[in-house]
């Protein structure tokens, strides 16, 4: 699922930064019963999980863009 939301994001004409995570996301908890790959936005400051976090409504859109891509290529795979 990595590659192919790392596909997904290179097709959009988005470059690619791969990093692993520790913190304890729904995806770690959910790997054990079903697939997971988690895409990041940055947040400017680098502020994570604190209420002043924020995300650039670019970085949004590009996020929806390549999530659309993701999901139309694992459709056609899952068809």
């Amino acid at each position: 699922m990595a590659a192919m939301l790392e596909h997904a994001a290179v097709a959009a004409g988005y470059g690619v930064h791969r990093m692993p995570s520790g913190a304890g996301h729904d995806a770690m908890i959910l790997a054990s019963k079903v697939p997971a790959a988690m895409l990041f936005l940055r947040s400017p400051g680098g502020i994570s999980h604190h209420p002043d976090e924020a995300v650039l409504e670019e970085d949004v859109a590009a996020a929806l863009e390549v999530g659309v891509r993701f999901l139309d290529e694992w459709g056609k795979q899952h068809d």
